[in-house]
C-alpha cells in the first residue's frame, strides 16, 4: 500500500501512534512513533498479531476486526514529516521520527463513509479495587489524581470514579460519565465526522452544542444511550428508554459494584482488567527484568500457536489463561486497564451494524476498542514504584 496520491485526514494521537484517516475509505493508518528504537518487521506484526489473535477475541469473544501491516516508503515519511508538522500538538512532536511500518486498521470513529458519524472515545481506566487499596476503598485512578496536581500534571482533580462506570447501576454510570464530561482530561473525547468537537481543552457549552447537533433531546438522554450500549453485547439491537436524570452525590470511597450482566460487553472488558486478581496474581510484586520490552509477545503467540487455540472459542480462552505466566497475565490486564472504547453512531446503517431504536428512529452503533497494543515489561516496575506514592499521599490526606 501506498499513501502517495491518496487524501488524508489527522484525527489524533497518542505517546506511540499518529491516527491519520485515509479519506473516503473506512480505514485509518496508524503511523509508528520511533523513540530511540527502530521498529523492525517482526516487532511490528508481533504487535498486530498480539492485537488481532489475543486482545480482541479475549474481550469481544470473536474476531470483531483486523489490523494489518503496510510499509511507507522514504518519501512518504518525509512528506508526513513535513504536512504533519504544522497539525500536530506541539507537546507531541517531541517524538516526530517514523517507522518506514505502519498499521492499517478499521476507522473505528465511523460507521459509514460520505454520511455524518459521530464517535465518543472514552479511556474508562482501572474499573476495580486493586489489591493494595482494598483497605482504604480508594481506587487508583481517584488516588492518582491528587498525585497529578501535586506534579503539575493537572490543575484540577477529576471527579470521576471508574468504579462508577463499571458498576452497571444506571445512576452510577450515569455519575460517572457526567464526571468525566466536566473533567475529561485526556479519558474523553466526542468527534463528529472524525472532528474533535469536545475534548480537555473545551468548556462544556462545546458539550451542550454537541448534543444539540445531534438527534437527542436532552444530557439525560445521551448518556442513557451511552450506557445502553455499554450494558449490551457489543452487536445486539437495542430499545432506548429514558431513565431518571442523576440525583446522587459523589461519594467520599469508591465502592465495588458487581451488577454487571455476565454478558454485557463491559463486563468482559472488567474480566481482562482484573485477570491478574482473578488468578491471585499481586501486580506490584512480580518479578520484572527491566531490560525485557515485548519479549514476552511473541511467547504468547508461539503458546496459541502450539497449542493450536482458538481464542474465539471459551474453551480455549480458559485454556489459555490458565497456561500463561503470571508476568505475562499482568501485562495483559495492564493492556486492558488503559485502553479505550470507541462508540461510533450514525443515522445511515453499514452492513449488518447494530442499532437503538429511539422514537421512530434507529441509530446504528459500533463499540470497539482501541489501544491494545503490548506493554513493556517496566509497566509493571512503573506500576510498582507508582502505587507506593499514591499509598504515601493517602497518609497524608489522612494525617491532615
Amino acid at each position: 500500500m501506498t499513501l502517495i496520491g491518496k487524501k488524508y485526514k489527522y484525527i489524533n494521537e497518542g505517546n506511540a501512534h499518529i491516527v491519520l484517516h485515509i479519506t473516503d475509505t473506512d480505514y485509518v493508518i496508524r503511523i509508528i512513533k520511533e523513540n530511540g528504537r527502530t521498529t523492525d518487521i517482526n516487532t511490528v506484526s508481533n504487535c498486530v498479531n498480539f492485537v488481532n489473535i489475543i486482545m480482541v477475541p479475549l474481550i469481544f469473544g470473536y474476531n470483531k476486526y483486523n489490523h494489518e501491516i503496510v510499509k511507507l516508503s522514504s518519501q512518504e515519511i518525509a512528506n508526513l514529516t513535513l504536512n504533519l508538522k504544522e497539525i500536530r500538538p506541539k507537546h507531541r512532536q517531541i517524538k516526530s521520527v517514523f517507522s518506514k511500518f505502519a498499521i492499517k486498521a478499521p476507522n473505528l470513529a465511523m460507521i459509514t463513509p460520505n454520511s455524518i458519524n459521530y464517535c465518543l472515545e472514552l479511556k474508562p481506566k482501572e474499573g476495580f479495587l486493586s489489591h493494595s487499596f482494598k483497605n482504604i476503598s480508594k481506587c487508583y485512578y481517584c488516588l492518582k489524581q491528587f498525585l497529578k496536581v501535586k506534579e503539575k500534571q493537572i490543575e484540577h482533580r477529576s471527579s470521576y470514579c471508574p468504579l462508577d462506570l463499571f458498576s452497571g447501576d444506571k445512576q452510577r454510570m450515569k455519575r460517572g460519565l457526567l464526571n468525566l464530561l466536566r473533567n475529561p482530561q485526556n479519558n474523553l473525547k466526542l468527534f463528529i465526522n472524525e472532528n474533535v468537537v469536545y475534548n480537555e481543552s473545551s468548556n462544556i457549552k462545546k458539550f451542550e452544542d454537541f448534543i444539540k447537533s445531534n438527534f437527542f433531546n436532552s444530557v439525560n438522554i445521551f448518556l442513557d444511550f451511552i450506557i445502553n450500549i455499554l450494558l449490551g453485547k457489543g452487536n445486539s439491537n437495542l430499545i432506548l428508554e429514558e431513565s431518571p436524570e442523576l440525583t446522587s452525590e459523589t461519594p467520599v470511597n469508591c465502592t465495588e459494584s458487581k451488577e454487571l450482566d455476565t454478558e454485557s460487553f463491559l463486563y468482559k472488558l472488567l474480566l481482562m482488567q482484573k485477570i491478574a486478581e482473578i488468578f491471585k496474581i499481586e501486580t506490584a510484586n512480580v518479578a520484572t527484568d527491566k531490560n525485557d520490552h515485548l519479549e514476552y509477545v511473541p511467547v504468547l503467540l508461539n503458546l496459541v500457536k502450539e497449542q493450536n487455540l482458538d481464542l474465539t472459542n471459551e474453551n480455549d480462552r480458559i485454556k489459555f489463561l490458565d497456561t500463561v505466566e503470571e508476568k505475562h497475565l499482568a501485562l495483559i490486564s495492564a493492556v486492558a486497564k488503559d485502553c479505550s472504547i470507541m462508540i461510533a453512531y450514525s443515522l445511515t446503517p453499514k452492513d449488518n451494524s447494530p442499532s437503538i431504536k429511539f422514537g421512530d428512529m434507529n441509530i446504528f452503533y459500533t463499540v470497539s476498542v482501541t489501544d491494545l497494543e503490548p506493554k513493556g515489561a517496566k509497566t509493571l516496575a512503573k506500576r510498582k514504584k507508582t502505587e507506593k506514592m499514591l499509598l504515601e499521599i493517602n497518609e497524608n490526606i489522612l494525617k491532615s
